[in-house]
């Protein structure tokens, strides 16, 4: 403990000889505005407003480069924001090209020039497209700069893991919340079948009323908890698991989203087993029972009833597709481009049918739109994207884990949800991992536990120990 004494001699309060403590001299208050203590106030207070200007700057951002409202027009602004935010981040994304060791960088470029430069153009020649139509074909698939400008924004914001993480599972959170509050408060009446006006809610007859939300952060959140339950067991993530699961088969009802993200949950959940021999366990246990009971189910009548007009509909469109691609083999290596509203002509016109969407053909309309190559090139990519993320998910770090999950994710429904459907999705969770994997020493310091930077002393001191 101080002596009084010493303190009181000191020269923020001088003693007299006789013992007695004087008043401090006038001006003396300035060393006690200088004191270790109040500068460390001062910093820890700094550095809480950093964070939640950081964190807000962060929810703003990630929900656009991940092409939240690519489809939802029932929102008009942010859908029109969506669109654009590709161009309005293109300095960052340059600046991500040429500054940063990206260790995809090339492979995007190439794959970047030929699916936005070279596919419009075979449009224009082998669908008779016009210009304006063949360029709006590209704006889909405009969000892969996401993988070049995510990163420059990340190393501008210089989050923390678990900062990151926070900000991922809030919007996550907010998604299944904003998703359940619609489904309450919103009239049946308001729901729509096949309507360009409505997006969001929709009805058909095999899944009656449902709300067609965007689920980047709602099927990662279910990542991140797995993942987290593993690493940290708690009974709250398991439970907050399965309510985002009860939330999706309810309200959402998108099959082939809901089927992917519970394999890839299983997955996770044995790739988090403590050892090797009990993950190759499990899983050859897993895949024994579950293959059987898989296959009976899918040839079940009641599945083919359930899918209904959806199946019938994918198998025309898939017929058309092979035919129009084996009339000229050339389709089938460099593809025949594609068509919008916004061109004079449409894919339904011109291979004569109904109906006719890309996105419903998986890596088929990939094929059909890009040819082999494009194809080759885009796989090519994904694959990159899911070796770097599984190098980032060798830290017992959660979110880098779900990030892989993401883009395996991505890639197990390919053959359903086309890779070029939001890629925006994919390009930031390899942004993501790629900034994990690279690792920054402000990481070390949590958002609600500041550390108060060391003078040149004290650092000194610190590094002679």
């Amino acid at each position: 403990m101080t002596d009084l004494r010493t303190l009181a001699g000191s020269s923020v309060f001088p003693v007299a000889e006789r013992g007695a403590v004087l008043a401090p001299p006038r001006g003396d208050i300035l060393p006690l505005l200088s004191s270790p203590l109040l500068r460390r106030s001062s910093t820890v207070s700094a550095v809480d407003r950093r964070a939640t200007w950081l964190a807000w700057a962060l929810a703003a951002a990630l929900p656009l480069s991940c092409q939240t409202f690519q489809y939802i027009v029932d929102v008009p602004p942010a859908y029109a924001l969506t669109k654009i935010w590709p161009l309005l981040v293109l300095p960052l994304a340059v600046w991500g090209a040429v500054r940063l060791a990206l260790p995809y960088r090339s492979l995007l470029i190439f794959t970047l020039a030929w699916i936005i430069g070279a596919s419009p153009l075979i449009g224009i020649v082998d669908l008779g497209n016009d210009l304006s139509g063949a360029l709006a074909t590209t704006v889909k698939v405009w969000s892969f700069d996401a993988a070049l400008a995510v990163p420059a924004l990340l190393l501008l914001l210089k989050p923390s893991p678990a900062t990151l993480a926070r900000v991922l599972m809030g919007l996550g959170a907010t998604t299944y919340g904003v998703m359940a509050l619609l489904w309450l408060v919103v009239p049946r009446r308001l729901f729509e079948i096949d309507s360009d006006q409505v997006k969001l809610f929709t009805y058909d007859i095999e899944r009656g009323y449902h709300i067609y939300m965007p689920m980047f952060f709602g099927i990662l959140l279910p990542f991140l908890l797995n993942r987290s339950f593993w690493l940290r067991p708690r009974l709250w993530k398991l439970l907050s698991l399965c309510a985002c699961f009860a939330l999706l088969l309810t309200i959402y009802k998108e099959r082939t989203v809901i089927y992917g993200a519970a394999a890839i949950v299983l997955f996770g959940a044995i790739q988090s087993l403590p050892s090797r021999r009990s993950q190759l366990l499990t899983g050859a246990a897993v895949v024994i029972t579950g293959a059987p009971l898989l296959w009976l189910w899918i040839h079940a009548s009641h599945l083919q009833q359930s899918l209904g007009g959806s199946l019938t509909t994918r198998q025309v469109e898939l017929s058309k597709a092979l035919d129009f691609l084996n009339a000229e083999p050339h389709r089938w290596l460099i593809g025949a481009g594609s068509a919008t509203r916004v061109g004079d002509i449409s894919l339904a016109d011109i291979v004569g049918t109904p109906t006719f969407f890309l996105a419903d053909l998986g890596w088929v309309g990939v094929v059909f739109e890009y040819g082999l190559v494009g194809a080759a090139l885009l796989l090519a990519l994904h694959l990159a994207g899911l070796k770097l993320a599984w190098r980032a998910a060798q830290r017992r770090d959660p979110l880098a884990r779900a990030v892989l999950d993401y883009v395996a994710f991505v890639l197990l429904v390919s053959p359903v949800l086309p890779v070029t459907f939001l890629p925006g999705e994919f390009s930031t969770c390899i942004a993501i991992a790629w900034y994990i994997l690279r690792g920054d020493q402000t990481w070390n310091v949590a958002p609600d536990r500041p550390v108060v930077p060391m003078n040149a002393r004290d650092r000194h001191a610190r590094e002679s120990n």
